[in-house]
């Protein structure tokens, strides 16, 4: 099975075969950590980012790009769209001034698409003194980048937000490789692409025995909430900022660990979201048979 699916360029007048150029090796990287977290994830790439013109290779986000991605990735099938479960936004900018993406992403969390968004490399330098936008909007998970032991690194925005994020997680985001060239990468955009693998995680182990016959688990899935309570439960805070470093081993298991306790894991994890009924397919309450 191929992991790339799709290429495509929603920037101008762009192919879609100039979709696989990638000169500064960004969106190659992202892919990568992506790919390396979650080992059977399909991958639709989306360009939407068009390049400085004074060849420094600096990219900046196509807002009407970024809209018509959002939208076609969540379109299902049937209607010419790709159908897919999660948005890694690797890319912000300062201000929430675009109705367009604004629709996009409140269309895709209709869906049940969860989407992931990086919050800024500036520190407190960057303007507002806050988190980006998408990484800001209410229906966008936010993920600030952390080192190997998740402590949160100088590129990360105020750990307060004036606009409510006070819940924000975090996943490696330094040091990190690219068959794209020998350069180390770091930034909330690497972070932001494993947070999206784990949560492809989360949907995978789902999706399989035994919960795969559990149309409750799946529907509450679908679900913020659920994804936002699951990542929780898999996370620790450290420090006085308390930033909460993804750690997904403590809720999906160690190797050898039985499927079975890990699958109940979860379910209890949904059922406190949603109500004792979620799982009962699979694990019966009390008295049931």
């Amino acid at each position: 099975m191929h992991r790339i699916k799709k290429f495509a360029s929603f920037v101008g007048d762009e192919t879609d075969l100039e979709a696989m150029r990638d000169p500064s090796g960004h969106g190659t990287a992202v892919a990568v950590q992506l790919l390396k977290v979650s080992l059977s994830a399909v991958l639709y790439i989306c360009r939407v980012a068009t390049s400085s013109k004074n060849g420094n290779q600096e990219l900046f986000p196509d807002k009407e790009a970024v809209e018509r991605a959002i939208k076609k990735a969540v379109e299902e099938s049937e209607k010419g769209g790709w159908g897919v479960d999660i948005i890694n936004m690797s890319f912000g900018w300062a201000f929430d001034d675009h109705d367009g993406v604004r629709d996009a992403i409140r269309f895709a969390r209709r869906r049940g698409v969860h989407m992931f968004a990086s919050t800024s490399n500036d520190g407190l330098l960057g303007p507002p003194n806050d988190i980006l936008y998408p990484s800001r909007a209410p229906e966008v998970i936010a993920i600030d980048a952390a080192d190997g032991f998740g402590e949160y690194t100088r590129t990360t925005a105020s750990s307060v937000s004036s606009y409510g994020r006070g819940r924000r997680f975090s996943a490696p985001g330094t040091r990190l490789t690219s068959p794209h060239s020998a350069v180390l990468y770091d930034g909330s955009s690497f972070a932001c692409a494993i947070a999206a693998g784990i949560g492809a995680l989360v949907l995978e182990f789902a999706r399989q025995p035994p919960l795969q016959a559990s149309k409750s688990v799946q529907n509450s899935l679908k679900e913020m909430s659920a994804m936002i309570a699951i990542l929780e439960r898999m996370s620790a805070e450290k420090g006085p900022d308390r930033f909460k470093f993804l750690l997904p081993w403590t809720l999906l298991g160690k190797p050898g660990q039985p499927r079975e306790f890990t699958a109940y894991s979860l379910v209890d994890e949904l059922r406190n979201e949603f109500g004792l009924a979620v799982g009962s397919e699979v694990f019966p309450l009390e008295g049931e048979v």
